[in-house]
């Protein structure tokens, strides 16, 4: 429950403090006093949106802060959320504040932590319900019905909804590994391709010789440059042949002269010996030429082939290289690999039959909690048609309607969906799409009168939900409320004398002018001056007797059971 709402500089508030009690409270007073920003600013504290006009003119920021008291069917669920998201959480209170700034700065903090919107809304809707907030209504979110239904059922359901959501959790888990799994198979399926494509590549080169690119470089030099070494090699011949100049000729002359020379001492000897060693080298030379004369030829068909194989050869080292030994290792490596590939892990058949069975059992629980689900209804059905009869709504008619999905989820597989037709002739219409008004206003009491023994939320604050009904309406509304309060803490803001009258509290809202500045102040009245208050709303400014008494004998008819 609220127990605390501070603010701070927020609208035409400047500075209030208002403690609020258990059971039902109202707040009244005139058009403009400050009512419903009462409730904005609390609205703050769940998650709603700011903006920088909220700030009371003049300042440079605002502060509201709450502080809130969590009831057993809200506290699991409260600690669980701050336990995730890494709040403090000691005992059973738990304070929030929210800052805004001129500037933009908007700080959230949950027991002194800061924390985000994100976080706060999702904490705030199991602390307070406003109706008229769309985005707060539990009964009014067509996704949250089943829910209803659900707490609604009883222990019974319960254990049964356990046993299925155990299945469930098993369920998710091991069609997730199916996924990992098939996934992970395909990345496998994907490497293995590459791989057989890289070894078959390397396979067709027939690879044998490490050194066979160099050996066909020097080859492919030959054959490339036939022309040249043939016209080089042809003039060297003649060099050495040519019958009159040739190298053979003058070199066996200049042998003759040298041995000659030798007869006439040892220093011609050495010069002698040196000219015949060279005569030998060179001949040696004109041989060797001459074999390779014999051997010059050119192969149109080689030369293809030599330039051919290079190229393969190059491409192969420019994918697997840099050179011809690492495309050797790479081969090796690859072989290695896929001679010891294996789609290793889960068996994927075995987890299939293991997900198929899970299945079965789960459909077989989900469709207990379905008959069990259409069994609660119609007692909730009967519910809800006879609070609406006691909110003259006698003739509304209101159904709960399944529809079973294909599809497995956490609750099972029914979709449930709240009709409702608020008149005779009018055809059943999802609970949704009834716009506001009186006949919703009953409708959502009706509902919350029954759900509040269930809704995890320790307030609910109305906010003129009287607005457009007849005075009996009105008192049986304030009765409802009344009800709702036994079980929760309820807020209304009202102009309803009856409404009023149902209260166990009531606080005056009031404004004031000051120094030409607006304020806005609350007080909790006595019983006195709740008399005073009501006798006001039903007779105006000049208060009579007999309205005062008028509003005592509507205080105590309110509360007589």
């Amino acid at each position: 429950m609220l127990v605390e709402l501070d603010i701070q500089n927020f609208a035409i508030i400047k500075n209030l403090k208002i403690k609020f009690k258990k059971n039902m409270t109202v707040l009244i007073g005139e058009t403009g006093a400050g009512k419903s920003i009462l409730i904005d600013a609390l609205s703050l504290l769940l998650g709603h949106r700011a903006q920088s006009e909220m700030i009371r003119s003049g300042e440079k920021k605002a502060v509201v802060t709450g502080l809130f008291t969590l009831e057993e069917n809200q506290k699991q669920i409260v600690e669980n959320l701050c336990s995730e998201y890494g709040l403090p959480l000691d005992g059973d209170d738990l304070i929030i504040s929210r800052e805004l700034s001129n500037k933009g700065r908007n700080v959230i903090r949950i027991n002194g932590q800061l924390t985000t919107i994100t976080v706060l809304a999702q904490i705030g809707q199991y602390l307070v319900d406003i109706h008229g907030q769309s985005d707060q209504q539990i009964l009014m979110n067509q996704e949250r019905q089943i829910d209803l239904v659900d707490e609604y059922a009883g222990a019974n359901f319960k254990v049964e909804l356990e046993k299925y959501q155990s299945l469930f959790k098993k369920w998710v888990e091991l069609t997730n590994k199916l996924k990992h799994l098939q996934k992970g198979a395909q990345e496998l399926a994907q490497r293995h391709d590459i791989l057989q494509f890289q070894k078959d590549e390397l396979d067709s080169a027939d690879l044998t010789d490490i050194d066979e690119d160099e050996k066909l470089e020097q080859e492919y030099s030959k054959l490339n440059n036939y022309q040249k070494i043939a016209e080089t090699a042809n003039y060297l011949m003649q060099v050495f042949d040519d019958d009159e100049h040739g190298l053979t000729t003058l070199l066996g002359n200049a042998q003759n002269a040298a041995d000659e020379l030798a007869e006439y001492g040892s220093d011609f000897k050495n010069m002698a010996q040196s000219l015949s060693d060279g005569v030998y080298s060179l001949s040696d030379s004109r041989s060797e030429l001459g074999n390779i004369m014999d051997n010059l030829d050119f192969d149109e068909e080689r030369f293809q082939y030599v330039t051919n194989r290079l190229d393969t050869l190059n491409n192969l080292k420019k994918k697997y290289g840099p050179d011809l030994s690492d495309v050797f290792n790479f081969y090796q490596k690859i072989s290695k690999e896929l001679s010891q590939f294996e789609m290793g892990g889960l068996d994927e058949d075995k987890l299939q039959k293991e997900i198929s069975r899970l299945e079965d059992n789960m459909a077989a629980s989900a469709q207990k909690l379905h008959q069990m689900r259409e069994k609660t209804s119609s007692q909730l059905e009967k519910e809800i048609r006879s609070e609406l009869a006691d909110l003259f709504m006698e003739k509304a008619r209101f159904s709960i309607r399944f529809v079973q999905s294909k599809t497995f989820n956490e609750l099972g597989t029914d979709e449930v969906a709240f009709y409702i037709a608020p008149n005779p002739g009018e055809e059943l219409m999802p609970l949704v799409k009834i716009v506001s008004g009186g006949e919703q206003s009953r409708l959502i009491l009706a509902l919350k009168t029954i759900f509040s023994k269930v809704e995890p939320v320790g307030t609910m604050v109305f906010d003129e939900i009287d607005t457009g009904v007849s005075g009996r309406v009105s008192a049986a509304i304030g009765k409802k409320m009344h009800s709702i309060g036994q079980q929760k803490q309820v807020i209304a803001i009202t102009h309803s004398v009856q409404v009023a009258a149902s209260s166990d509290w009531r606080y005056k809202i009031e404004k004031h002018v000051e120094d030409g500045n607006t304020f806005t102040q609350v007080r909790i009245l006595d019983d006195q001056e709740s008399v005073k208050a009501i006798a006001q709303m039903m007779a105006g400014i000049n208060i009579t007797a007999a309205a005062e008494q008028n509003a005592a004998d509507l205080i105590k008819r309110s509360h007589e059971k």
